[in-house]
């Protein structure tokens, strides 16, 4: 099937099929020019900076708080 310009798609569903709630699903084959452009790596360097102490031991009370002790 092709996607219409209009984005309508009209279905006719098996007589066997129960009246109610249902869920649609619809996949679509991405085309080239819906692929995502992939980022270079390096793209950003230099517009962040990480502390000297990033992975220092954390505070005691924040170490509890993570482990969910008062």
């Amino acid at each position: 099937m092709t996607i219409p310009e209009g984005h309508r798609v009209e279905l006719e569903l098996p007589e066997d099929m129960p009246v109610g709630p249902a869920e649609v699903i619809v996949l679509a084959t991405p085309t080239k020019e819906a692929q995502p452009r992939t980022r270079p790596l390096g793209m950003d360097a230099g517009l962040i900076t990480i502390a000297e102490d990033f992975d220092a031991p954390l505070p005691d009370e924040v170490q509890r708080a993570f482990e969910g002790e008062p």
